[in-house]
């Protein structure tokens, strides 16, 4: 079954609208929620009034912090985020009361009733003046979230030895995820007499930790599922509805539903870092890459979220696929009044390879060399020693990639074109980009997966696993990895899965799960296929456990253990009339290793180019005040169907990866990391310049291209 492109298990009820969404779900006799959000920056809570709000029609009950059992905080690394804030408020988003009514529309109601008494504090908005000692502070601990500094050698001596030496600095936007699905969910007591609920989540062990913290009680009496959802892209690792479900079930008995408004979504839910970049990269005369510095400032928001591993992630990757002399990667995440910022498919790559890429080009430009062959004769090879200060131990297979990249008709129309309009009225141009992205948590960070299989009395397999679906049809691969294993067919395989009272396969994101739970799946497969070949009956069942070895650790969650690869190329036409950009072709060729389903792997690549193109032509949100103006899908510009070329190809390299058994490597985000960064160097190709914001707007090229056709 692996290699074959299989039907993803759930298609069918998805595509004739029959399939349960977490949105979809409700229970009888259920309440509804709807918080009252802070709607300011930052400002301390002098008292709150909700008496107006408790004798409006329909309220069962309001709830504010005095009202919650346990730990009034929650965070995946650290608990500092409030659950209903009590003294102070530092973003708009922030939750200040928790009305259950009997009906949305009520509860929607009574929330106004609510009356804050606020004392505005100063805001800070800027993350580059979060470090400065006039700053407002915004936690305990200062507004400095976390920090970083990575490299090997003498960066200073050999930038200054360098012939070449290009400086970029840029800042890029804050991404909304944009799921089809809002955050949504139940809760409600079950048969055992826990708190129950379903919801759109990651991790449904990460969850039962906090909100059982939150009510304080023992883990076993709180139950938490993460059914297929519509859609995360990182965005529903932090806690969203659950803590207010939980807080709703416990404080009335009944079930409770909660489903956020896309204004919520948008205005409240954490989103891409935004940050500042500075690079400094050099080569000598030869064109060989000599010192790379790197200072990267991220946003992380009011609360510490994902921050820190973004981060660290995003210095690991900064220097890009290539070897250097020395190099110097410093990084600070920082806290701000604006909304959070956690994880978002990339996690901070996206961010970073645009400036390495870019530097990649202009370098090559001084030395007089196609791009293509600079970076060819820059790349790392297993046992060299990569930007943030590791040893790769596993081949670079980007040389592979290139052979054949080189075959298609957008890598060999990437040197320099003529700058002259077409007759449409478009100036076109190819640019491209060279991808790593390393799968898995990281060193020190990643816990391995767990999983069972099992054959019931019947005869029936069973894969029983705590992995959520986002949506990315991770469900199937397993079940192809199951059958492949058992000597059965793919769909014979069924599924028990997402939830506490499964086998605890951690968390859906970090492109691990094919790669991590897939070789556990794949090892409890053979361990069960032995015993049924030894002609053992009747129920049978095996768990088995895989976890990646890492060499050696830098700094928590790097480096990783593997990468995948991948080269993106675009063709770009921009209106010299409006300044528009449109994409009009890609091609992506990519190693993903051992590929399990490849119409998912190509999937998974269109749809991350989508992201991409948002992240790098329109998406981003506009705050006043620490307040979120664009939180409607109507003025927050994603992609459409229509931005999307038609002209999508996507090539896949494969060769097993030497990190794990299977050969496989994460693809979930790698499609979507090097967009922007093509696409930039696309349109440095087409006006001679290159952008300092991200995304690049029209209304930042007109005038530019107005100087390069005047």
């Amino acid at each position: 079954m692996i290699g074959q492109s299989i039907q993803k298990w759930d298609a069918l009820d998805k595509a004739r609208g029959a399939f349960p969404y977490p949105s979809d779900l409700y229970r009888d006799h259920c309440v509804h929620l709807r918080v009252l959000r802070a709607g300011r920056a930052h400002a301390r809570i002098v008292s709150i009034n909700t008496d107006a709000a408790r004798q409006a029609p329909g309220v069962v009950r309001i709830l504010t912090h005095a009202d919650i059992p346990g730990l009034n905080s929650f965070g995946l690394i650290a608990p500092d985020q409030p659950v209903l804030c009590h003294d102070r408020v530092r973003f708009c988003g922030d939750a200040v009361a928790l009305v259950v009514a009997e009906s949305e529309q009520e509860a929607r109601h009574a929330c106004k009733l609510i009356h804050v008494e606020y004392e505005n504090l100063a805001a800070l908005l800027d993350a580059r003046q979060a470090l400065a000692p006039d700053a407002p502070q915004i936690g305990p601990n200062g507004n400095l979230c976390h920090e970083v500094d990575l490299g090997f050698g003498d960066v200073d001596a050999a930038l200054e030895a360098s012939d070449h030496v290009v400086r970029l600095t840029y800042s890029t936007g804050r991404q909304e995820h944009a799921f089809l699905e809002p955050e949504a969910g139940i809760a409600w007591r079950d048969e055992k007499q826990r708190i129950a609920i379903t919801c759109g989540g990651q991790n449904p062990f990460a969850d039962q930790k906090q909100i059982a913290a939150i009510l304080g009680v023992p883990l076993a009496q709180v139950h938490v599922s993460h059914p297929p959802m519509g859609g995360a892209f990182g965005g529903k690792e932090d806690l969203n509805v659950q803590a207010h479900l939980a807080l709703a079930v416990h404080a009335t008995g009944r079930p409770a539903r909660y489903v956020y408004e896309r204004e919520e979504s948008i205005g409240c839910s954490v989103k891409r870092h935004r940050f500042e970049v500075d690079v400094a990269v050099g080569c000598d005369a030869m064109g060989r890459l000599t010192g790379f510095r790197a200072s990267l400032l991220a946003d992380t928001g009011a609360y510490m979220t994902l921050g820190p591993a973004v981060l660290v992630l995003a210095a690991e990757h900064a220097s890009g696929p290539y070897r250097f002399q020395a190099s110097r990667i410093q990084g600070k995440a920082v806290h701000t009044n604006t909304c959070n910022a956690s994880a978002f498919r990339g996690f901070g790559n996206p961010q970073v390879i645009l400036g390495i890429e870019q530097a990649m080009d202009a370098l090559a430009a001084k030395c007089g060399m196609n791009p293509v062959d600079f970076r060819v004769h820059n790349l790392l090879r297993g046992g060299d020693r990569a930007g943030a200060g590791h040893i790769v131990r596993n081949d670079v297979t980007l040389p592979r990639l290139i052979a054949a990249a080189r075959n298609g008709p957008l890598l060999r129309a990437s040197e320099a074109e003529p700058l002259r309009p077409d007759e449409d009225g478009k100036l076109r141009a190819t640019g491209f980009a060279f991808v790593w992205q390393g799968f898995g948590l990281g060193a020190g960070a990643e816990p391995g997966s767990s999983v069972t299989l099992r054959r019931d009395a019947d005869g029936q397999f069973w894969l029983d696993c705590s992995s959520a679906d986002l949506g990315e049809g991770n469900l199937s691969a397993f079940q192809q990895i199951a059958a492949s294993g058992l000597g059965c067919a793919a769909h014979d395989i069924g599924l028990d899965i997402g939830t506490t009272d499964n086998t605890n396969s951690w968390s859906t994101n970090a492109s691990r799960s094919v790669v991590v739970t897939g070789n556990a799946v794949a090892k409890a497969a053979r361990q069960l296929a032995v015993r049924i070949d030894a002609g053992e009956n009747g129920a049978l069942e095996e768990t088995a456990h895989f976890a990646p070895d890492f060499p050696e650790k830098l700094t928590l969650g790097t480096p990783h253990v593997g990468y995948s690869y991948g080269i993106q190329a675009v063709r770009i036409a921009l209106d010299t009339a409006t300044a528009n950009v449109t994409v009009e072709e890609v091609e992506t060729w990519l190693d993903a290793g051992t590929v399990i389903n490849p119409d998912g792997v190509t999937g998974q690549i269109e749809g991350g180019l989508a992201q991409g193109l948002g992240f790098a032509l329109s998406e981003d949100l506009v705050q006043h005040e620490g307040r979120v103006l664009n939180n409607r899908f109507s003025s927050y510009i994603l992609p459409t169907i229509r931005d999307v070329p038609v002209e999508v190809r996507v090539h896949l390299i494969n060769h097993p990866d030497a990190s794990n058994p299977l050969g496989a490597r994460g693809i979930a985000e790698v499609g979507l990391t090097p967009a922007a960064a093509a696409i930039a160097n696309a349109l440095a190709r087409c006006l001679g310049h290159r952008f300092d914001q991200f995304p690049i707007r029209p209304e930042a090229i007109l005038p530019v291209m107005e100087r390069a056709l005047s």
